[in-house]
């Protein structure tokens, strides 16, 4: 009786390592595109982004990203392409649903997206070097440079943090 009832224990552990062994393991495309997306929770300037009247910012929420771009939602779906869900503060020059605002690309060895980051209103996809990215947390960095014709700002290279989390 006491070897029948170890054998079934065994087959049972046994069957329970062989299951758990068999999940796949998730690549970052998988954590990039399952979820309702992404929203932006922390968007810095590690070396301080100097505007046009010579005021310096670090944290971009202090008036480079607009309020109403703060509950904007993106989502990199399997199409191969970028979508904004503008939330529920639609900025006036934003499309009032989710619209695909372009493609998107991800080089998993060399830790690169190619993502169009909401806030530029660009028609280029921006390539991001990947500081984090696994279920809870979507953290890129981009370098650019800003020359005299640029409106926002200052002239200069600037690099901006930004982290993601997934959108409820």
């Amino acid at each position: 009786m006491k070897k029948s009832i170890l054998s079934v224990i065994a087959i049972a552990l046994v069957s329970v390592f062989a299951f758990t062994s068999c999940e796949k393991e998730k690549t970052m495309t998988d954590y990039l595109t399952t979820g309702k997306g992404w929203s932006l929770s922390v968007a810095e300037c590690t070396n301080g982004y100097v505007f046009d009247d010579n005021t310096t910012i670090n944290n971009l929420f202090d008036g480079y990203v607009y309020d109403c771009e703060k509950d904007d939602v993106i989502k990199f779906n399997a199409d191969g392409f970028e979508y904004l869900n503008p939330g529920a503060d639609v900025c006036e020059w934003e499309p009032s649903q989710e619209s695909s605002i372009g493609a998107w690309a991800i080089d998993e060895e060399q830790l690169l997206l190619n993502m169009q980051i909401p806030f530029f209103y660009d028609d280029d996809a921006e390539q991001c070097k990947i500081i984090n990215l696994t279920k809870d947390e979507l953290k890129v960095s981009y370098t650019f440079t800003l020359t005299e014709d640029e409106a926002k700002g200052k002239p200069g290279t600037y690099t901006f943090v930004l982290t993601y989390v997934p959108a409820k």
